[in-house]
């Protein structure tokens, strides 16, 4: 089994640690040892996507606010 690699970290609010770990192609974002995000997991993040865009597609131009943690699953689907 490959081993987690930490990438980047920084300290947060209230002393956690916020850390972007790799595991070969595999990429989480974890706080302490509570995982946020994951490469392998992403459905709800394209589900909440479609949920925000789909009820405004037919306008001519489009506009939507993406905020998270920055994994880019939602930029995608919503592009």
């Amino acid at each position: 089994m490959i081993p987690w690699e930490p990438i980047a970290g920084t300290t947060i609010d209230g002393g956690s640690e916020l850390r972007l770990w790799r595991r070969g192609d595999e990429y989480a974002i974890r706080i302490g040892p509570q995982e946020l995000m994951n490469s392998r997991v992403h459905g709800s993040e394209e589900a909440l996507a479609r949920h925000a865009c789909d009820p405004i597609a037919a306008r001519k131009a489009p506009r939507v606010l993406v905020g998270g943690l920055g994994m880019g699953y939602t930029l995608a689907a919503a592009l």
